[in-house]
């Protein structure tokens, strides 16, 4: 797309506020970007940006001599995203709901799963977004030694459909500005204790954060009339959360995605006890369903696209723990690679953090009760765009089941259990979160999105 030229601009929130806290204080932050003449709005060029501060009781500054050899850390693929709860896209004319992003965290992790460790290590594809590979990499980027201190500065693109999968722009002068809404998180559900028995600070109710000097800024592009007149809508990725739960270890969970473009479907799993403001664990760890045994999809009563159960051979409980907790690995390639695919978008699939090495790590500690590594992005996935660029399929009346078979509410061996230090994950049902994403398409005449 040609441009006349292009500027770039930056905005501070319309709240007139210059600290937003997550909670004892203001936890939503409102930006307004308004309609130029003649200017179009490319959504990936947008950066939110400000510094943040972590704070113990009596908003003392949490600094490296308080983290002992564990202290707190956020999720190390996430960084400053684990802090964001939901975001809406919202329309200046008529204050009209473009898109809202729940489930923030969730999404952003299995969606970052396609990273590889290194590039989290080496700062690849990181603009300032306080990732690692490692935990407590994340960890030292939240100390400070100073309360006078504005704390970590960061850089981040916001993770929504129409800010990340919109490859068009979008014509501000027909939805009168676009107003971002970002909503913080609790401290107890952004951050984790990596050991929950460390002489270390661990965290409390009493900890709180602070994001301060927050900005929003990107670029205008300006075009012709006549470019400008042929832009009436935009096409972007949406991602919605449809949530079921386990009981049992032999379940079959039903949906209705109720979609025209459907890409993909994601299956995240989460126990119960074991995530959502529990200051012990990540919150938003993307782990298995424990003592996965195989899996079945089914459309409309017939098996379809695979009309065979994925078997995951070896069994997690199936092998000898005399090699070490860390050397533990269960596994079906194939259930790994048609997750890795629909990851990428691609076939054959890239690199990802969906491997052996974080399976182990992750079930290690389940068994110890400690946060050692945040990498593991194990899920079930499938793409029905089957890899072709721009492929979708119709499902706006289909029933979309999956049959799992697992260890939940069992008492299978060798699994987490809750003896000893290991925390209680096969004694406790499962939140199965399917993600699906679909196109959307954003109409500016009657500001509405048909799925």
């Amino acid at each position: 797309m040609p441009f006349l030229y292009k500027k770039f601009f930056e905005q501070v929130p319309v709240n007139n506020v210059t600290e937003f806290k997550a909670s004892k204080g203001v936890n939503q932050i409102q930006f307004l970007i308004p309609a130029v003449n003649g200017a179009i709005l490319s959504t990936q060029d947008l950066m939110f940006t400000g510094n943040l501060q972590v704070d113990t009781a009596d908003n003392t500054a949490y600094s490296q001599a308080l983290f002992g050899a564990d202290g707190i850390a956020c999720d190390s693929v996430l960084g400053l995203h684990n802090l964001i709860d939901r975001v809406d896209l919202i329309s200046a004319r008529g204050n009209t709901l473009i898109e809202q992003r729940l489930n923030y965290q969730l999404i952003s992790k299995y969606q970052r799963g396609v990273q590889a460790e290194s590039n989290l290590e080496n700062g690849r594809f990181n603009n300032q977004q306080l990732v690692s590979s490692q935990v407590r990499g994340s960890r030292n980027f939240l100390g400070r030694q100073a309360f006078a201190d504005d704390g970590q500065s960061f850089s981040i693109q916001l993770n929504t459909g129409l800010m990340k999968n919109n490859n068009q722009a979008l014509n501000l002068s027909e939805i009168g500005g676009l107003i971002v809404r970002i909503y913080l998180t609790e401290p107890v559900n952004g951050f984790f204790n990596i050991n929950p028995a460390s002489a270390g600070t661990t965290i409390g109710n009493n900890f709180n954060y602070s994001l301060k000097n927050v900005k929003m800024f990107g670029r205008y592009s300006y075009v012709t009339d006549d470019m400008l007149g042929a832009l009436n809508g935009v096409r972007y990725r949406k991602t919605d959360n449809l949530i079921s739960v386990i009981q049992s270890s032999n379940d079959t969970l039903t949906n209705q995605p109720q979609v025209n473009a459907l890409h993909k479907m994601v299956y995240v799993y989460q126990p119960n006890k074991d995530s959502a403001n529990n200051k012990d664990v990540n919150n938003m760890a993307t782990n298995m369903v424990s003592g996965l045994k195989q899996y079945l999809l089914s459309m409309n009563g017939v098996r379809m696209p695979l009309d065979y159960a994925v078997d995951i051979v070896p069994r997690i409980q199936q092998l000898p723990t005399d090699t070490g907790l860390g050397n533990r690995v269960k596994g079906n390639a194939e259930q790994s690679m048609l997750a890795i695919s629909a990851l990428n978008d691609q076939f054959p699939p890239t690199h990802s953090l969906v491997n052996a090495q974080n399976q182990a790590k992750a079930l290690e500690n389940q068994l110890t009760n400690t946060t050692e590594s945040s990498l593991n992005v194990d899920v079930i996935g499938m793409n029905y765009s089957f890899n072709f660029e721009d492929y979708t399929v119709a499902v706006p009346n289909d029933l979309m089941s999956i049959n799992v078979e697992s260890a939940t509410n069992t008492s299978e061996a060798n699994l987490p259990d809750g003896s000893g230090s290991s925390r209680d994950i096969i004694g406790d049902s499962q939140t199965q979160n399917l993600f699906i994403e679909y196109d959307a398409q954003l109409n500016y005449s009657s500001m509405s999105s048909g799925r």
